[in-house]
């Protein structure tokens, strides 16, 4: 039980995390001229938002029972 506990509040603060680094990314590229960065910077927030999304996806899916 605390097990689950302690996973279910690990996986929302890197869905946190990672949520939050897609959407300085975005914001941040939106402000830059190089064009070079800027598309690391979506490319970042692109895995970045991914990965929070399928994050959310399995605690939903597995531990939100």
């Amino acid at each position: 039980m605390y097990a689950a506990f302690i996973l279910r509040m690990g996986s929302q603060v890197l869905s946190a995390i990672l949520g939050g680094l897609a959407v300085f990314c975005l914001c941040y590229a939106a402000w830059l001229p190089d064009p070079e960065l800027v598309e690391n910077l979506l490319f970042k927030a692109l895995l970045s938002g991914g990965a929070a999304t399928v994050i959310v996806y399995c605690q939903r899916r597995y531990l939100d029972r």
